[in-house]
């Protein structure tokens, strides 16, 4: 029996890789967030959230894989 695809929401192929590229639109979200405070329109804002929420799908993405390969692991 073949190797079963990938799910959809999966957006990473390693966990490594889902944990660097997290981290990284984490980091760039929350960097544009922070200097758009203050701003009288609120799209740096929005931005900002929308690419620190990327981030966090890439994180929870790894962080699955990872459990996955580990339980894997453990059965045989």
């Amino acid at each position: 029996m073949g190797r079963g695809k990938n799910p959809w929401w999966q957006t990473t192929k390693t966990p490594k890789g889902g944990f660097i590229l997290g981290g990284i639109w984490i980091f760039l979200g929350s960097a544009r967030a922070v200097t758009a405070i203050g701003e009288p329109i609120g799209w740096s804002l929005i931005l900002g959230l929308l690419t620190a929420l990327l981030g966090a799908a890439y994180l929870i993405s790894a962080l699955l894989l990872r459990r996955r390969q580990r339980s894997q692991a453990d059965e045989e």
